[in-house]
């Protein structure tokens, strides 16, 4: 019996070997782009353990095109995994990477990881990289920086370059020109020459996103860029944006200032003779000229109102960029914006659709609303959204 029960366990062993060993097979034997897919799914750690299971398996391990890099774990398992992404950048050799991403938060030793990664990011520039995505977490009581390394802005094989840190982007000081078509910055402080670089290297620009960036100037000038996005939040540098496209076609403002800082200027110029859509939130600049909006078809308005030393000039230029606008939303503290006095100078003809966000029809806001109407002739639908509900105060009695 004690023979019986051997043989059956040799043969279990057997058989638990030979499904392993199936199981190998069948990933070592799947077409290279199929396995960089799969791979392209795991993290490094797991993309690591593939690697040593057979020789087929390191070969796709030490190609695959697609990285991502995140920090993880006490000092010292973050130490082991940097000297482990260290040891797989110079082994896999020249082989292209696609993309390559690094999400880390920084330990104490800043600059010796940041020394780190930047030397990994020389090698995907030379692995002729396509996305570049960086989101880094530094510590920023401490001052603490980084300044990228200058390759990035030659690379002929980037497509997206994508950084959220406390980054220094620096200019090059040396003629250079690029395939880059997104570029979204996060977070990142910027000398007044990126502006240049983009317009004069970034010929084939399509997207650009802006958020919370420090920068006191930023001028492009593109002839390819069809989408742009400026998400500034509370910062209290004075700051000037001038943004000039043929085809520029898609723009989203979201600006909000802080009470404290209201008196610092701040300018936005944009020359966009083809915009579609326009979606601006937030607070009215000091000085803001949008020329004439010629092919708008939708446009979002939502400005805030600050106080009565606004100038209310200043706001009625923002209602003539949009004369031409087909589809138009407003919020109720916009149209007692831009038509305080209550008179419409700047007739909205081709306007066939009029949205309104209001909280309660009040005394100030119905003449606002008359006036609007008047100015709109080929008016097909109004359509007025409250929320909770619509609140109608009533005129006191006299």
């Amino acid at each position: 019996m004690e023979h019986k029960h051997k043989s059956l366990a040799t043969a279990s062993s057997q058989a638990e070997g030979a499904c392993a060993d199936y199981a190998v097979d069948r990933l070592s034997n799947v077409p290279r782009e199929v396995a960089h897919h799969i791979l392209s799914l795991v993290n490094f750690r797991d993309l690591t353990r593939v690697g040593s299971v057979s020789k087929r398996c390191r070969e796709f391990y030490l190609s695959t095109p697609s990285l991502k890099f995140s920090s993880s774990g006490n000092r010292q398992q973050q130490l082991n995994l940097l000297n482990c992404i260290d040891r797989y950048m110079i082994r896999r050799g020249d082989d292209k990477i696609k993309s390559f991403c690094i999400n880390w938060d920084f330990s104490a030793s800043i600059s010796e990881e940041g020394f780190r990664m930047m030397t990994w990011i020389h090698i995907a520039v030379r692995c002729n990289v396509e996305v570049l995505d960086l989101e880094l977490r530094l510590n920023e009581k401490d001052g603490a920086t980084l300044e990228l390394p200058c390759c990035i802005y030659s690379c002929q094989s980037m497509r997206s370059l994508s950084v959220k840190t406390c980054t220094i982007l620096k200019a090059p000081s040396f003629a250079c020109s690029n395939n880059l078509q997104h570029l979204k910055l996060k977070n990142v402080r910027m000398d007044e020459g990126c502006g240049k670089w983009i317009s004069c290297s970034c010929t084939c620009i399509k997207d650009i996103w802006l958020e919370d960036v420090r920068v006191d100037s930023f001028t492009v000038e593109s002839s390819s860029l069809e989408s742009f996005t400026l998400l500034y939040t509370y910062n209290r540098d004075p700051c000037h944006f001038s943004i000039s496209g043929e085809k520029l076609a898609k723009m989203n403002i979201q600006w909000e200032i802080s009470q404290a800082s209201n008196r610092i200027t701040r300018s936005l110029n944009v020359y966009a003779p083809n915009l579609k859509y326009l979606k601006w939130i937030g607070d009215l600049l000091n000085y803001q000229n949008f020329g004439k909006f010629m092919c708008l078809e939708k446009a979002h308005i939502f400005l805030k109102h600050q106080g009565d030393d606004y100038d209310f000039d200043n706001a009625f230029e923002v209602l003539c960029s949009l004369y031409r606008v087909k589809s138009l939303v407003l919020s109720e503290d916009t149209t007692k914006l831009l038509l305080r006095e209550g008179s419409m100078h700047a007739p909205l003809d081709a306007t066939t659709y009029l949205g309104l966000h209001i909280m309660s029809l009040t005394d100030d806001l119905v003449p606002a609303m008359a006036s609007l109407l008047r100015g709109m002739p080929n008016l097909k639908t109004l359509y007025i959204n409250s929320y909770p509900s619509l609140h109608i105060v009533k005129p006191e009695s006299k």
